[in-house]
């Protein structure tokens, strides 16, 4: 699973670029100003990210955005072996919008255009359409949607694996996070199974992403905490926590293309695929108790992303929540075969 916006990755990154950015090779297309080590990567990058712009504001809003007043800067390292991305934004103090926004992608040409450059152009959507910062989970699940269909499967892997593990954020307080929690992980993979879940309970496509854009609207309302009254007002749940209950049951009940999506993207063998939960981790499911939902915990602030919180920092007192991390030995827990690997 490749890693978007670390504030400590981007850092490092832009100390690596800056000295070289003068030197290398630029292009210049409507929106964007292309830094890449040479001319035609340049170019193929400018054409990419011109292409992606239009493709998802399309897939969001429906029709294309206006020209950008300024070019963004975007910045290109070519590497091995490590990939992500960063894209900052300035916005307008005085009334929505933003005033600046600079993009920076290193990895392989492969994955930066086949899912990198998307997911960091869904952002620049998304900024743009609510002309503020969004909600962190719904910035990075409704980014990571934009990816390819070997990365959406990865999170969508890790979002079980977590929630299995107790490692899930309740939704009344990611909803309500304005910054990245300790687990950063879990908000991308959770972000992103709760953004893909609402937008299919919407209608999906185009009608599904509409409504979700209506609803981090009113959610994002009395500083990020009306999310009560939108899930109300656009899902008709009686609470958060009741859609919190909806989305975990339907995680437990996964698409019947899962398993084929799985084979064919590399994720899981076939024989793994076969093999029931139980008997894959040695238990007999006929005499295991049965299990209740997942549990999730709260997050603990302040370290980076994708590191694991030790024990004794895992979670604080909040409604409803306890210090003690919940533990599955039922094998019945698990929403898919236990075995799958994990990147």
């Amino acid at each position: 699973m490749t890693l978007r916006r670390s504030p400590l990755l981007a850092l490092a990154f832009i100390l690596n670029v800056s000295a070289s950015v003068s030197a290398d090779e630029r292009y210049v297309t409507d929106n964007f100003v292309v830094h890449a080590p040479t001319k035609p990567m340049a170019k193929t990058f400018g054409e990419y990210a011109e292409k992606y712009r239009e493709e998802k504001a399309r897939d969001w809003l429906g029709k294309e955005m206006p020209r950008w007043q300024q070019r963004c800067p975007l910045v290109i390292e070519i590497t091995e072996g490590r990939t992500g991305g960063a894209t900052t934004f300035t916005f307008s103090d005085r009334q929505p919008g933003v005033l600046s926004q600079e993009m920076k992608i290193f990895g392989s040409t492969k994955q930066l255009l086949d899912s990198v450059l998307p997911h960091e152009i869904t952002h620049t959507v998304l900024a743009h359409h609510f002309g503020q910062a969004v909600p962190r989970w719904a910035d990075e699940g409704g980014s990571v949607l934009s990816e390819n269909d070997k990365e959406r499967l990865d999170h969508d892997i890790k979002c079980r694996e977590f929630l299995n593990a107790g490692r899930g954020i309740p939704l009344r307080i990611l909803f309500a996070m304005k910054e990245y929690p300790r687990d950063m992980i879990v908000l991308y993979a959770q972000g992103y199974s709760v953004s893909d879940y609402l937008i299919a309970l919407g209608g999906g496509g185009l009608k599904g992403r509409r409504k979700f854009l209506e609803f981090l609207e009113t959610g994002m309302l009395k500083g990020n905490r009306n999310w009560e009254k939108a899930v109300a007002s656009h899902y008709n749940f009686d609470t958060v926590d009741n859609m919190q209950l909806k989305w975990i049951a339907s995680l437990m009940a996964p698409p019947a293309d899962l398993a084929s999506r799985a084979k064919s993207t590399g994720s899981v063998s076939t024989a793994s695929l076969n093999k029931p939960a139980g008997e894959a981790r040695g238990y007999d499911n006929r005499t295991s108790a049965a299990p209740g939902l997942p549990q999730l915990e709260a997050p603990v602030l302040g370290t980076a992303r994708g590191s694991t919180p030790r024990d004794e920092d895992r979670a604080f007192p909040t409604r409803g929540s306890s210090n003690t991390r919940p533990t599955y030995s039922s094998p019945n827990m698990l929403l898919l075969p236990p075995d799958l690997p994990s990147k």
